[in-house]
């Protein structure tokens, strides 16, 4: 899109100054007016998202001993205590029956 399709006459802008660029240098853009008009310049170098970075830097198994390597394999887990009980969803909508507490004096 032009400048002057944006503000519909055409802009003259005096030349910059000697003194005024020495002091003040331009900052770096990403905008470049052609001769057709205005123009943006894609990135030279654009970043990876988030997994596409994770993916691409990961640590790699690169020693035999580890390619060969499985997941680690842990012994079962003991069973409960009697005195615990699992509860599930459906055992949850349901009302427990009440015990009566049982005192040991």
């Amino acid at each position: 899109m032009s400048v002057s399709a944006i503000f519909g006459t055409r802009l003259a802008l005096p030349p910059p100054s000697a003194a005024a660029t020495k002091a003040f240098p331009p900052p770096p853009s990403r905008l470049s007016v052609g001769g057709g008009g205005l123009a943006i310049e894609c990135s030279s170098r654009p970043q990876k998202k988030a997994t596409k970075h994770h993916m691409k830097t990961r640590p790699r198994k690169s020693r035999p001993s580890d390619i060969r390597h499985g997941p680690a394999v842990y012994p079962p887990l003991p069973p409960l205590p009697s005195e615990w009980t699992l509860v599930s969803d459906d055992s949850a909508a349901a009302p427990m029956p009440s015990q009566p507490a049982v005192n040991s004096e």
